[in-house]
């Protein structure tokens, strides 16, 4: 008897959404010469002894490298706080916010709703979440990272209102139909296909700090005791003839990236029943993003026959 195949996907994480205070989110601050994940607040020449310039500017590669809070930024209109008052945009003096002598801040702001502060203390930043660097006095001054001068740079932020992540499926149950040795099943909602088909569609956004993070979890097709066996974690090309139960993914829209080993044009199935195995990530941007999944069965000559089912669970996370 041909083995009679059907998976079943269950979606248990449908959609979360949770709720933080004003106090969500930590802000933390570095220089480093990079700041993908972050914001820049200002630019020094060196990490010592330096000249300052707003984030805007170009010359100066050392940066002053915030993140932790959503919706950070450098605009100087409420709710803000002026770091830094420079003598010019570029190779300038810097004083401290409370100064009057500059006409040049650099400031870091948060949503409306949220809180920022700035303080300058001597030795270490107690009391504050971060230190941002540290200058030589409180006016015409250098300034340097966070070791450089005994005057800290102080700071703490907060983002307001939720911060949400919402995930969900198109469909929570498709099937491969009957399989053949010959030629390789794909799943859909009507039965299965001959030719590779888009199975189902995962819709995931978030506003959190750290993105998201979408995971699968479930044996392979089992029917009593007997499987099929997975793939595994190595992206693999169909192989009619060869027990093999994978996925793979593409982004139909949004920022999201799919994971290796399910983003390249083969098939893949790393997790188990116990075990997890990331699909999809994604920035906290707040936009959906939509991806493809598509599913593979094959099937050798000893397979035994049978009704096989598989329960995936599909579970997005957020970090905030």
């Amino acid at each position: 008897m041909i083995p009679k195949i059907f998976l079943l996907i269950i979606l248990i994480s449908a959609i979360l959404l949770t709720a933080m205070s004003a106090s969500a989110g930590t802000l933390s601050c570095s220089v480093a010469t990079t700041c993908a994940a972050g914001t820049v607040i200002w630019r020094m020449q060196n990490t010592t002894n330096a000249h300052a310039e707003l984030p805007s500017q170009a010359l100066y590669a050392q940066l002053v490298c915030c993140s932790g809070v959503t919706g950070l930024g450098t605009a100087c209109t409420a709710p803000f706080a002026t770091a830094l008052k420079l003598s010019g945009t570029t190779n300038a003096h810097a004083e401290q916010g409370t100064q009057t002598n500059y006409a040049n801040s650099a400031c870091i702001s948060v949503p409306s709703g949220g809180s920022v502060s700035i303080g300058y203390q001597a030795t270490n930043c107690t009391g504050f979440d971060t230190t941002l660097g540290s200058m030589s006095g409180a006016t015409n001054a250098h300034v340097g990272d966070s070791t450089a001068y005994t005057t800290k740079i102080c700071g703490t932020a907060a983002s307001s209102g939720a911060q949400t992540l919402t995930f969900s499926i198109s469909t929570n149950s498709i099937g491969f139909g009957a399989l053949s040795t010959a030629v390789p099943r794909f799943a859909n909602t009507t039965g299965g296909s001959a030719t590779e088909v888009e199975a189902n569609t995962l819709s995931a956004s978030t506003n959190a700090s750290g993105g998201y993070i979408i995971t699968v979890q479930g044996a392979t097709l089992t029917s009593g005791g007997n499987t099929i066996t997975a793939i595994g974690s190595t992206n693999t090309a169909s192989a009619p003839g060869t027990e093999q139960f994978g996925l793979r993914a593409t982004v139909t829209s949004g920022t999201g990236t799919v994971t290796a080993p399910y983003a390249a044009a083969g098939f893949a199935y790393a997790a188990t029943a116990s075990a997890v195995s990331q699909i999809a990530s994604g920035a906290g941007d707040g936009a959906s993003t939509i991806y493809s999944a598509r599913y593979i069965a094959n099937i050798a000559g000893s397979t035994e026959a049978g009704s096989y089912a598989a329960t995936l669970t599909y579970t997005a996370t957020a970090t905030f």
